[in-house]
This record gives C-alpha cells, structure tokens and sequence, in this order.
C-alpha cells in the first residue's frame, strides 16, 4: 500500500462525504490510483484482515521463482493481501501427466513449498477439465479400459502425493482440490474425452478415486456462470445433490464468478444461497469483473469503474453475509494485474483489483466495503 497518499485521500473522502445526501454511501470507492481502504494505522490494512475466510489469488511456479523486480512485487503483495493461493496452470493435468504412467510435480511441488514457507494455504485446480489434456492422452490408442485405468492412476497419484506435504499443525498444504471442473455445457452434460472413453458417470469415479488417495482433502466440483444460468446452476444443484444421495463423496462447489460490471445482478445473491442451501463448502473460485465487455470504452472511466467497483462489492457482501460461516472456503480472484487477466483483452479491459504498476483501483475498494459487509 502506498502511505504516503493518505492524507490526501482522506480530505477527499471527507469531501465526498459532505457533498453526499445519503448517509449509506459508500464513500471510500475512489477511483484512479493507490488507496488504503481504511486510511489509519489501527484499522485492518490488507484483504485478509477483512474476512474471516481465506482470500486467495493465483500463482504460478515462474513467478514465485523469478527475481525480476515485477515479479518482487507480485510477491511481496501476495504476501501482505492473501492467505490462500491456486496454480493458475501448473496443477492442471496436461503439466502434471507427460505420458502414460508419468507424472511431473515438480511446478506444484514448488507453489507448495513455497506456501509452506509463507503460512499460505494452497487449493489444487484442476484434476480433471476437458480444456486441460496431454497430448499424447488425446490420441491414446488404448482400449476404454485402459484409458480409463490411465485417469484412475494419474487421479490417485497426484492426490496421494499433495497430501503428503504438512503445515505446522500436521495439516496438508493442498487442502482442496477441483476435482472436476466445468461438467456441464450449459444446461447439459458436456461431450469431452472423458464422456466418450469413461461414460457421463466419469465424475463420480474421478471423486471417489480422489478420496480414496486422500481422506481428509476437500474435493470440489468447479463451474462457471453458476450465478447468471439459473438453467445450469439446476443442473449443477440435481448432481451435487445426486452425489449426495449416492454417497459419492464431494464436499464443496467452486462458484467460478467471471462476471462483468454489469452482470449477472439480481441473480448473484440467489446463486449464492442456492448453492449455500446445499450444505456443502462454497469457494468464490475465479472471481473477476470485466469493465469493458462490449468494447463500447476505450480508458477505464470514473463512471465504469465504480460500476465495476460495485459489482466487485456486492459478491462479496452477498459471500460474506449468505454463506453460513462453516461454509465459507473463501474467495479466490483470478490474477493481480489487469495486464496478467485472460480477460485483459489486448489492454481493452481492466478486469482486476490492481493497474499494471500494481496499485489498487476502485475495484479493490469495493471488495473491501463488501467483505466488511457494507451494501
């Protein structure tokens, strides 16, 4: 955070809060530079302070590693707002599984030291996911069954071996894994290698063989637009809670919230209780807010980024005060930098908490006001 700016802030703050008519307004949500979202000392200073769950973003073993002075910085922020990280791709199968009966942890096995060493906790995505597939495993000339015994190994090994790596306290570093991730095309089963070799049962198999390799690790089931497609979320609701009643065991659902400033908006709060009414844990798994999604701007204005700031805050007040709190996995936003999103969009959006130079945004204003369950 940058402490030099806050006493300018707070007379504009201070400012703002004379010119409103309405006490609830949220004032702190300025836009266009570095803010402390508190603006004292004795206040909670950084995201993690702000919830009672773990708030997580994603990594990679490169930038852990890298001793450039950008990659310093992503460090030394990660440190101070997050508690929890994802591998952004090094935990995904098509790094981990080179060939038959071959495994390359070596990326992962590095993000978790790494988290060892930093009191950080690490959630594994993805086991399974149709858009993550070696490519000798897309060609395998095998029977279905030895295709199938090739999943079944790749799912208990990787597992097994995660579960291996303990905390202070005895506890696994990978506390979480997505099992499955993106199952359903819409409102139906989606066709994917692991349909057409396996069967649409594969995700029940992929669970079991997960828990098999490790009881204690929490297994989730991933998807998007699980808010925005009340159709789909039906869907995702009938299976976890079929897996329920068959004893399949899954114990949580990653709410993956790519959203943009101006969707979904009713249907946030909805989803969320949904999803919560399961029973299970929640994660808010992938969350960003794309400012510019019709190209219709071409700088992040003051008026889009507020709009965005409030999307920002509104998950998470919904997250934070609808999701029981022994529900509350924690909320996961999918990079730092607006330059580093998949959805930066050749420099046409600002989907992010921070601008290229790391300094926080509106955005990360508004997050703050809804972890503090401001509305």
């Amino acid at each position: 955070m940058k402490f030099k700016q806050i006493i300018p802030l707070l007379i504009l703050v201070m400012l703002l809060t004379a010119c409103s008519d309405d006490e609830n307004v949220v004032t702190r949500i300025i836009v266009g530079g570095p803010t402390n979202p508190e603006g004292n000392g004795s206040d909670p200073e950084f995201l993690k302070d702000f919830a009672n769950f773990k708030i997580g973003n994603i990594v990679s073993a490169t930038k852990l590693a890298s001793s450039s002075a950008g990659n310093a910085k992503f460090r030394e922020v990660l440190g101070n707002d997050y508690n929890s990280i994802t591998a952004e791709n090094d935990m995904k199968m098509a790094n981990m599984f080179p060939s038959p009966d071959t495994y390359d942890w070596s990326d992962g096995d590095a993000i978790v030291a790494y988290a060892k060493e930093n009191n950080l906790r690490v959630h594994g995505h993805a086991l399974v996911w149709h858009s993550s597939i070696p490519g000798w495993l897309s060609s395998f000339q095998g029977t279905d069954a030895e295709f199938e015994a090739q999943i079944q190994g790749y799912v208990k090994a990787t597992v097994a071996h995660f579960a291996l790596e303990k905390d202070a306290e005895g506890n696994s570093v990978v506390t979480g894994w997505d099992a499955v991730n993106e199952y359903f095309d819409g409102g139906a089963i989606r066709s994917s290698l692991f349909t057409q070799r396996i069967g649409e049962d594969y995700i029940n198999k992929i669970f079991t063989w997960a828990r098999e390799a490790d009881s204690d690790v929490k297994l989730f089931y991933n998807d998007f637009n699980v808010a925005g497609e009340p159709v789909k979320r039906a869907k995702i609701i009938a299976l976890v809670n079929d897996m329920i009643s068959n004893n399949i065991p899954i114990d949580g659902v990653g709410m993956q919230m790519h959203f943009n400033y101006d969707w979904p908006t009713s249907d946030i709060p909805l989803a969320i209780q949904q999803i919560s009414d399961l029973g299970l844990l929640v994660h808010a798994s992938e969350l960003d807010v794309r400012a510019n999604p019709n190209s219709d701007i071409t700088n992040l204005t003051q008026e889009r980024a507020a709009q965005q700031a409030t999307q920002y805050q509104n998950t998470a007040y919904y997250y934070t005060t609808t999701v029981p709190a022994n529900q509350q996995y924690g909320i996961t936003i999918w990079g730092f930098r607006d330059q580093d999103s998949w959805r930066f969009n050749n420099g046409n959006d600002w989907p992010l908490l921070y601008d290229n130079d790391f300094n926080t945004k509106a955005s990360y204003n508004g997050f703050v006001e809804g972890l503090k369950g401001n509305i």
